[in-house]
């Protein structure tokens, strides 16, 4: 990469500033020079841009009991929106209900997926607020089977830098029984097209939980758990386009649904590493574990409190998002040992890092 030295400044000093501003003033900046243009363009730039902190928001998406309203089925209200201020100081929240009026996943790296089936995505980046159709995906199903839910990861191809989003389905018969076959397919940015990989045969009856996945340096990482309650960790290489599935930490298993679903595994990307956030003891304290040179090593435990709380995910360094027994959202400090009520209540809510993403949706034909 090539870059004009500005002053005193190196042109690595130049990037290193660059990659802390926000997509807004980037898109600006592209047109002060070529070598800005590309740089904003290159993934290894995005991917630089997209690990800093400064560049991180809060997602929440919240249901509550509407307390005007009499009528049972009418009485449940649910918004989802970002908090806009990084340091959560100032808690007013930008609504995406509008535009996410439905069914929705992620965001993967400042990317959400507007769902219009199982197969037929729209994708948006919040950010640059591009939008793309995706070509409705036509993967191999076996006779008399149909699509009954589907897992989507996206990230990087590091090879041929090349931005991936993979699709798994599962299937069911005409009976509404799921079948021991999963179809996969991959849909390039590049070729906006979908290509079948075929399938795999389910050792064991896995259920994703897809707000427990993420992306780190070309594999992308699911939660997973077999009928007995049992948890791994399934992940999926962008450039090999292959499955493996790994173990978790050395932490207690528990093999009934009720003891499981309390103990959720949290994963996320802290400190750069893959990392799980667990509830050690029902939720009064709370270990984080890394994944190092291939091997978990115990990183940090905070707690135990008198209240119970839910891991929600992970923030900013020892800053970790809470779940209050009486439904609270909270954010602990693990360094000064501090809670903080966020001011967001309701009877259920998911939490999403929205991190300000380059990664451009829109075709270069448009």
């Amino acid at each position: 990469m090539v870059m004009t030295s500005y002053g005193d400044l190196s042109d690595d000093m130049m990037v290193e500033i660059l990659s802390r501003l926000p997509v807004k003033s980037l898109m600006r900046f592209r047109s002060v020079c070529k070598s800005w243009y590309d740089l904003v363009k290159d993934p290894n730039f995005i991917y630089k841009h997209l690990k800093k902190d400064d560049n991180m928001r809060l997602t929440v998406s919240c249901t509550y009991k509407n307390p005007y309203d009499t009528d049972p089925f009418n009485a449940l209200i649910s918004y989802s929106s970002v908090l806009p201020d990084k340091t959560l100081s100032d808690l007013h929240y930008q609504d995406f209900e509008p535009v996410m009026d439905g069914l929705h996943i992620g965001p993967f790296d400042g990317i959400f997926l507007l769902l219009r089936n199982d197969t037929n995505v729209i994708l948006w980046n919040v950010s640059m607020n591009e939008y793309r159709v995706v070509p409705e995906c036509t993967a191999h199903f076996p006779r008399n089977t149909m699509a009954n839910s589907s897992n989507f990861g996206l990230g990087l191809d590091p090879v041929t830098n090349d931005f991936k989003l993979v699709l798994i389905l599962t299937l069911i018969d005409e009976e509404r029984q799921e079948i021991d076959y999963s179809p996969v397919a991959v849909y390039n940015f590049t070729t906006n097209s979908w290509r079948d990989l075929g399938g795999f045969q389910k050792s064991y009856d896995y259920r994703f939980d897809s707000s427990h996945d993420a992306y780190l340096n070309g594999l992308f990482y699911w939660v997973v758990r077999r009928p007995d309650c049992y948890k791994e960790i399934l992940t999926f290489s962008m450039s090999e386009e292959v499955f493996r599935v790994i173990e978790g930490p050395n932490i207690p298993q528990f093999l009934n649904y009720y003891e499981s679903a309390m103990r959720p595994w949290m994963l996320g990307i802290y400190e750069e590493c893959l990392s799980l956030l667990y509830s050690e003891d029902i939720s009064h304290s709370f270990e984080v574990w890394m994944m190092k040179g291939g091997s978990w090593s115990k990183y940090l435990t905070f707690g135990p409190f008198v209240e119970t709380y839910r891991a929600r995910g992970f923030w900013r360094r020892g800053e970790f998002l809470l779940e209050s027994s009486d439904k609270r959202l909270v954010l602990y400090d693990s360094i000064y040992q501090e809670m903080r009520d966020l001011g967001i209540k309701g009877l259920w809510f998911s939490v999403k890092i929205l991190k300000e993403s380059l990664i451009t949706v829109r075709k270069e034909d448009a």
